[in-house]
């Protein structure tokens, strides 16, 4: 048995082919559906454990990144969306995804209040487009499934609004309550605090990413679909190197992977215990 994965498309989202990709590599199966598709169909909700928000510019990003298409997913979908992430399901939002996963206010979610934007996914420090690969640090205390064995991750990020900002009495309730789950770093593992290109949008706290109190819903600026294999790492050719001179062999998955590996385990075992 496998967990079912419904991928939204539509409007500017253009991510969704690589994003089901993902998860299919991982164990699960899944679909990519348009967003009206949806509207029209809200009951298939009912029969997904895994919702998607991939990443892309829907409508061009205007009125703000993710602003409009979670507008037209609150107008339309609304009392499905809460239910669905009040069950035992996973969602996650991906760069755009993660913006509109905000907007909603599906995080942080405070108190399980769902439906309140509390934070701001907004224009880079740099008022440039960032396209790099970046480093993060998972938060140890941070109980999401999505992050299963911890660590860090080296992924890339592409986004001109990337950049998390909130008020500091709300960051310190999200860093004490563990909400707070995957900061950007240096290479060698020091907190970015802030420093440019290591921190690549000027993100409070050095903040990548975030869930809410069940952890069962994460929103990241960095793209994990785009970092699952060795070869597509920007330092490929010196890994490469390195390991032939060390007579080593290189695996072929990358740190990406582990998201989506993640939801597989987490329903996997759920599954098994169901049966």
């Amino acid at each position: 048995m496998s967990a079912n994965v419904l991928v939204l498309s539509g409007y500017g989202l253009n991510c969704e082919e690589e994003t089901l990709q993902a998860f299919e590599f991982a164990g699960l199966k899944g679909a990519i559906r348009h967003i009206n598709d949806l509207i029209e169909n809200p009951g298939e909700l009912n029969n997904v454990e895994v919702l998607v928000v991939p990443g892309g510019f829907s409508y061009g990003d205007d009125t703000g990144s993710g602003n409009a298409f979670a507008q037209k997913m609150k107008l339309a979908l609304w009392e499905k969306l809460r239910r669905f992430v009040e069950r035992d399901t996973l969602t996650l939002g991906i760069c755009n995804g993660c913006q509109i996963v905000a907007n909603l206010g599906l995080i942080p979610a405070l108190d399980k209040k769902y439906g309140e934007r509390l934070v701001a996914v907004t224009y880079n420090m740099s008022a440039r487009y960032q396209c790099r690969w970046i480093d993060l640090q998972v938060n140890p205390a941070n109980t999401s499934p999505w992050l299963l064995g911890g660590g860090r991750m080296h992924i890339p990020v592409a986004h001109g609004e990337g950049r998390f900002m909130m008020d500091e009495s709300l960051l310190k309730k999200l860093q004490n309550a563990n909400q707070v789950a995957l900061s950007y770093i240096k290479p060698d593992g020091r907190a970015a605090q802030g420093e440019f290109p290591f921190n690549p949008n000027g993100s409070m706290a050095d903040i990548a990413g975030m869930t809410d109190e069940s952890g069962r819903v994460l929103a990241l600026m960095p793209h994990p679909e785009r970092g699952m294999f060795i070869w597509q790492r920007d330092d490929y050719h010196e890994l490469k190197d390195r390991a032939e001179r060390e007579g080593d062999s290189l695996p072929e998955e990358a740190d990406g992977i582990r998201i989506f590996r993640n939801a597989a385990v987490y329903f996997g075992g759920k599954l098994k215990k169901s049966a």
